[in-house]
């Protein structure tokens, strides 16, 4: 079963969005470093003013949960994590659920 990984972020004040648009690329390039684990990739700004000061946001979708460890552990995830997404970041939130009962909740 397809799993959506959800991720919203907050950048530290400092961040021009040129930064946060390389930011986010740098996480988008991970789908051609880890060929197979990641299906697709969507980014985007936030334009609500309901974000709670969550500024930007990507979905990846992995074909199960055994990608999603996969692309977690992986040496390509962690060094983007640590290395260009954590020194710019105030807060993150990340939510991750199959996709394929999104519709009928089980009860």
């Amino acid at each position: 079963m397809a799993v959506a990984h959800i991720i919203l972020v907050k950048f530290k004040p400092s961040v021009s969005e040129s930064q946060a648009h390389d930011i986010l690329k740098a996480v988008a390039h991970l789908k051609e470093e880890l060929p197979g684990v990641v299906e697709s990739v969507h980014l985007g700004v936030n334009f609500a003013a309901r974000a709670k000061g969550f500024t930007h946001g990507f979905t990846m979708v992995f074909k199960d949960k055994a990608a999603l460890e996969t692309y977690d552990k992986s040496p390509e995830h962690i060094r983007v994590v640590t290395e260009v997404i954590r020194p710019n970041i105030e807060d993150l939130l990340a939510f991750d659920y199959e996709t394929e009962d999104y519709s009928s909740p089980r009860l």
